[in-house]
Order: structure tokens, then C-alpha cells, then sequence
């Protein structure tokens, strides 16, 4: 037995594995593409939160130094502080000192009379270090700033702001901040993440992470570099805050999100996902194999058993087949088959006399070579087909006869391999004049069977390739539907159900603590509801498209209205040209599908287009329709991707979801029209609509 190349396997059993393989990979496919969309998703709002984290204390720490920064100019600007610091009265300076450190939230006060040398201080005295000498200097040239510096174990937020006496700076007051648990307890609280501060190699956290974590976390986040995005660890989504909101580039503000839990809860889901794919999987093979022996195994036999009996003489044989499908239908062939049998022997003879004029009226092109290559016939079809003006070829050489390269070569290559080839196809024509020719050779043999020369024949397929690709297209969109349809169906229930439960949390349980975060959290937790809902509804809409209400609509308007439906204001460089014939009658069309269709081919032309560039919108009078171009000049796309750009969940864009161009081509063949696609790389794409 074979598995790949020729085999000797029955086609019933070819059909039956075929089935089980098709069914098993579509179970495959729908696990992957569920797992896939669960962690997905749940990435995508790890980093929204992340977001939203590094936001928070981005703005608490920047909230923090302005109110240092509003806190320390203040006391540098009471009189008794300018007093006390010129006449150098130190006990009296300290003591108005402590009224500010019971009421601010500082660690500390320091006065400094000159840049090496502290005058008093409040609270936690910091060591005169050379970090803090060099920023004290900086405040005694009229400078106000904060930065980060360490002392021992410790880090510190400081606040420099210089005391001044009629614009002469007497003195620098500095106000301290211990970056300490007590601190980041409070970030936390706000952003309800964890938040570690690293500098200079030393740590600080709240104390909620165990030891030997937060020694793997140091140890790792030493290794990123220091311009990282947000990034996964192991148990952790990471990202950074902006340090130079504090006055320094150095260190590091960790923010970290724990992701033990939720890749728990995927996992379960993975796990039930897996279980729920093999029952329903089991059950469909289980039906699957009585449905085919039922509808097809049995009568296929019978079919079987009749063709034995009737290639062993019995022409009358009746076939036992009982369905009234296309068994029936080959077993009723069969029969009209074996009755006309004996009848077509009388007439073989009657035909030859046509063969003649059967050759001039036929469509394919036929050209006849004896075994010296010289033509013999050459059909009128043949003569159209290969653009041959010259009417007097019979008798010449074959290489005499202008045909095209590429037929050329398949008539050298037929000989020199002495076999002759069915269906080659072939292009000719260049310049949007391309023809698909099907090429066939066949041995021109006598009476006796002796070879006398070679038939050529030429099909014009050209018709037929546009019809192929079009009906696989139709077909993938036809397939995908429901299986898109399924999954929305399957989606947009429980998406009600957490819409319902958020506004309800939102409307009747109000929180009593924070009641300005928890509205927040609850209205964006029901707009993102909504933004699903959004996204299932096209894909309802690709699924099961609504019917069309015609009416005579306008040509212009219609373009219009599309242009007036653009966020033009996201492409202030790009400018869209259009172009439209005079007189055009109004044509019977779905007003709204028909501006979905435009808008969004102007939209993606504007997406790809660059700066400065022009879209080109024109509508053309064609035959008894209309022609509708959308062109631009941007990136384009090669050959391959021109003959996906309609398949359903195909798209080039990093955000896209691959049913723009799909719902616009099934809006056309609805209209009963045809639209195509040329592009050149680099060189801008070519819409082109036939209504």
C-alpha cells in the first residue's frame, strides 16, 4: 500500500479517509484558532493595562515633584526662612522648620548656606555625598530641580530650590522623600500593580514579593536593555516608567503585572477546549461513517457489480441501485450507455463524412504536420486564435509559420520527447491583451495505425481561467461565512451576558471607596463590550448579507457621499481627484452598501498612499454599465497577494481583520457586477468596478 503517489487503495476507501482527515483537521484548525484568540486577546489587555500602570505613576510621581517643587519655593519665600538663613540663626530657622515637616509630606528639611556645607536640617539628616554636593552647587546658581541620589541602603527624591534676598541666592532649601515601602504602597494602591524602584544597585519594593522572586526579577531585569518595551518574564509582564520625570536617566521604575493566574485560567480553558473538540469530534466521525455507508458505500457497489457484468457482454444487466441521487443518475447513464452501444457503431461510420466540415466550424484551433513538419490543414479557429493573417500556410514548413514562442517550444518539445502532451496551457499577448491557450498534441495515425504526422489543437481557455478564479473565490467566501457565522453566533450571547453584568455592577452597585475609578473601569469594561459587539457584527455580516434595496440611485452623489463617510482628517497630506463622466443615467442600486463598497476602497488606497500624493477617483461610461477606478501611488502588491486580496481573513494589515475586501466583493456580485484588481509593486494599486 501507498500513501503518496499511485496507491492501491479503493476510492471508497480513498473517499471514506479522506472524510475522517477533513473532519480531524477541521477540529485541529478550530483549537488552534480558539487557543490562538483566547491568548491573544488576553495579551493585548495585559498591555492595555500595562498602559494604563505606567501611566498612573508616571502621573503620581510627576504630581509628587510639583508639589515639592510648589512646597519647597513656598518656604524659600517666607520671610522669617530668608531671615533666619541670612543672619545665620539656626536654632530659629529649625524650629520654623518643624512646623513645615508636621504638616508636608517629607521626610526631611535641609537648609545649605553654601554648596559643601549643611546650615540645619529637619528630620532625617542626609550625608553631605559628592552627588548631593554638585546638585546643591547647581541650586546656588538660581536653579530649581529634583533628582535621585542614594545613601546607604536608601534612595531619596530631593528638591533643590535656591532662598533668595532681593535676587541674591543666600541659601538652598532642599525637600526630602524616602523612596522607601511606604511610598510605593501608595503607587500601588493607585495603580493596583506592583511597583519596584531600582538604583545604583540597590532595590526597593513593598515587601509583597517573595525574597527569591524579587532576586530572579533584579537579576532579569538587569539583563533587558534599558530602552525595553514592555515585555514577558517568567510569571510577570513587565514594562518601565519614565525615570527623568524624577531628574535622573539612571535606574529603573519596574512596573509589574502577575500573570501566574491568568495563565492558569487559559490553560483550564485550553484544557475543557481540547476535551470539548474531541467529543464533538467523535460524535461526527461516528455519524460521518454511517452516513457514508448509507449514501455512498452501498450504492457505489451496486454501481461496481453493474460495470463488471456489463464489460463481460451483458449489455442488459439492471443496475440495483434505489437512491435518487447521482447513482442514480450514473446507473440510468449505464443503461442509455449500454443501448446505444451497438447504435454508435452504425453511425461512426456517417460522421466521417463531417469531419470536415466539423473542422472549419469548430472553435479550437487544429493544425495537421505530416512526419517532415510541413502543415497539411490549418482551421479557421487556429488561424484566429494565433492572430495568422496569411491565408496560403498549407504546405509550408512548420517553422515558417509566425506562431507565438511559447506554442513553439511545446511543438519542439513534444517531438524531441516523442510523447504528446494534453492541456499545456500557455499565455500569448502582452500589454492587457493576454490570451490562456490550452495546447494539445495528438499522433495523426493511418488505418493500420502507422504514424503520419502530429495534430496540433488550440483552446481559447482565457474565459475559463477568469471563471475558475472567480468561483473559488465565491467558494471561500461561501464556506468561511458559515463557519464565521458560527463562531459570531457563539461569541455575541455571552458578550450580552458581561455587557448586562458591567452595567449592572456600574448602575446598582456603586463602590464606596473609590467611586471615581470604579465608574471608570466599569464603562470601559461595557465600550469594549460594545467595540466586540462591533466586530461580530461584520462578521455577521460577511456571513449573512443582508438583501439589497434598489433604487435608481446618482452616480455622483453616490461618490460623494463615500468620500464624505472618510476620517479625511487622519490624511491631511493625501487629496482625493474625482473624476466623473457627464450625463451618467442613474442606475438601480443599494444606496448605503454601494458607499461601503467606495469608502472603504478610498480608504485603503489613502492607508497605502504616501505624503503628498493624489487618490484618483473616476467613473467611465462602459458598453450599457459603468466603470468605477479607484487608483493610488502607493506601496502595492505583487501577483500572489492580487490573487488572495479577496479571500476572506486575508489581509497585509498588522490590525486588519481580512473581511473589508471580501465584503466588497461579494456587495458587487450581488449588484450582478465584476470588480478587479491590478497593482505594481512600489507603484500604487488599480480598483476597477463593471456595474
Amino acid at each position: 500500500m501507498k500513501w503518496f503517489g499511485k496507491s492501491d487503495l479503493r476510492i471508497s476507501v480513498k473517499v471514506a479517509i479522506s472524510f475522517i482527515i477533513l473532519v480531524l483537521l477541521q477540529g485541529i484548525v478550530s483549537f488552534i484558532a480558539l487557543s490562538t484568540i483566547i491568548g491573544t486577546t488576553q495579551s493585548h489587555s495585559f498591555e492595555s493595562q500595562m498602559k494604563r500602570t505606567v501611566s498612573g505613576i508616571e502621573g503620581y510621581l510627576d504630581e509628587t515633584v510639583k508639589g515639592l517643587k510648589v512646597n519647597a519655593e513656598l518656604i524659600a519665600g517666607q520671610k522669617k526662612v530668608i531671615d533666619y538663613t541670612d543672619f545665620g540663626l539656626r536654632n530659629l530657622l529649625r524650629r520654623e522648620l518643624s512646623v513645615f515637616t508636621s504638616s508636608l509630606p517629607v521626610d526631611s528639611i535641609s537648609i545649605y548656606s553654601k554648596p559643601d556645607q549643611l546650615f540645619t536640617s529637619e528630620g532625617i539628616i542626609l550625608a553631605m555625598n559628592a552627588d548631593l554636593r554638585n546638585n546643591v552647587e547647581k541650586a546656588f546658581q538660581d536653579q530649581s530641580f529634583s533628582f535621585l541620589h542614594t545613601q546607604g541602603d536608601n534612595i531619596w527624591l530631593t528638591l533643590l530650590s535656591p532662598i533668595k534676598r532681593e535676587e541674591t541666592v543666600i541659601g538652598v532649601i532642599g525637600l526630602n522623600i524616602l523612596i522607601d515601602s511606604g511610598f510605593l504602597e501608595k503607587v500601588e494602591h493607585i495603580t493596583d500593580s506592583l511597583v519596584m524602584f531600582l538604583l545604583n544597585d540597590i532595590a526597593v519594593d513593598t515587601g509583597t514579593i517573595d525574597k527569591a522572586i524579587l532576586d530572579r526579577l533584579i537579576d532579569q531585569a538587569s539583563r533587558l536593555p534599558s530602552n525595553f518595551e514592555s515585555t514577558w518574564i517568567p510569571g510577570f509582564f513587565i514594562d518601565t516608567a519614565d525615570m527623568s520625570i524624577l531628574g535622573t536617566t539612571d535606574g529603573l521604575i519596574l512596573c509589574l503585572l502577575n500573570t501566574e493566574e491568568i495563565h492558569l485560567l487559559i490553560s483550564r480553558s485550553r484544557t475543557i477546549s481540547l476535551i470539548s473538540t474531541f467529543i464533538i469530534l467523535t460524535v461526527a466521525l461516528g455519524t460521518a461513517f454511517v452516513f457514508y455507508r448509507v449514501t455512498f458505500l452501498r450504492p457505489f457497489q451496486a454501481i461496481i457489480e453493474g460495470v463488471h457484468r456489463i464489460s463481460e457482454g451483458n449489455l442488459k444487466y439492471h443496475f440495483n441501485v434505489t437512491s435518487k441521487d447521482e447513482f442514480k443518475e450514473l446507473a440510468e447513464a449505464f443503461h442509455t450507455m449500454s443501448e446505444n452501444l451497438q447504435r454508435r457503431e452504425k453511425e461512426i461510420s456517417q460522421l466521417s463524412r463531417y469531419n470536415t466540415l466539423i473542422l472549419q466550424n469548430v472553435r479550437s484551433g487544429i493544425i495537421s504536420i505530416d512526419l517532415q513538419d510541413i502543415v497539411v490543414t490549418i482551421n479557421p479557429a487556429a488561424r484566429e486564435i494565433l492572430g495568422l493573417s496569411d491565408s496560403h500556410l498549407i504546405g509550408k514548413q512548420l517553422d515558417e509559420i509566425p506562431f507565438p514562442r511559447d506554442i513553439q517550444l511545446v511543438i519542439e518539445e513534444s517531438e524531441k520527447q516523442k510523447e504528446h502532451l494534453t492541456g499545456r496551457e500557455i499565455t500569448t499577448g502582452k500589454g492587457g491583451k493576454e490570451k490562456v491557450l490550452s495546447v494539445s498534441t495528438s499522433p495523426l495515425l493511418s488505418e493500420d495505425d502507422q504514424p503520419m504526422g502530429t495534430i496540433i489543437i488550440f483552446a481559447d481557455i482565457t474565459t475559463v481561467k477568469k471563471l475558475e478564479e472567480k468561483l473559488l473565490i465565491s467558494s471561500r467566501l461561501a464556506a468561511l461565512g458559515e463557519m464565521a457565522a458560527g463562531v459570531a453566533h457563539q461569541i455575541r450571547n455571552p458578550l450580552g451576558v458581561m455587557k448586562v453584568s458591567a452595567e449592572m455592577l456600574r448602575d446598582d452597585f456603586p463602590s464606596p471607596k473609590q467611586p471615581e475609578n470604579y465608574n471608570k473601569i466599569t464603562t470601559m469594561i461595557v465600550n469594549e463590550i460594545d467595540t466586540l459587539n462591533h466586530v461580530v457584527g461584520n462578521f455577521l455580516d460577511f456571513a449573512h448579507p443582508r438583501e439589497l434595496e434598489l433604487n435608481y440611485q446618482s452616480i455622483p452623489e453616490i461618490l460623494e457621499l463615500s468620500k464624505g463617510s472618510l476620517p479625511l482628517y487622519q490624511f491631511p497630506d493625501v487629496s482625493i481627484e474625482t473624476s466623473v463622466a457627464k450625463g451618467l443615467p442613474e442606475r438601480m442600486m443599494d444606496k448605503s452598501m454601494m458607499v461601503q463598497v467606495i469608502s472603504n476602497l478610498l480608504l485603503n488606497a489613502m492607508e497605502a498612499s504616501k505624503q503628498g500624493d493624489t487618490v484618483y477617483l473616476r467613473c467611465l461610461p462602459f458598453e450599457e454599465g459603468i466603470i468605477i477606478e479607484i487608483k493610488d501611488s502607493g506601496t502595492g502588491f505583487d501577483e500572489e497577494t492580487r490573487k488572495q486580496i479577496f479571500n476572506p481573513f486575508f489581509t497585509t494589515k498588522p490590525n486588519g481583520t481580512g473581511l473589508g475586501l471580501s465584503i466588497v466583493h461579494r456587495i458587487i456580485e450581488q449588484h450582478h457586477g465584476i470588480i478587479e484588481a491590478e497593482s505594481i509593486p512600489g507603484k500604487g494599486s488599480l480598483f476597477r468596478i463593471f456595474l
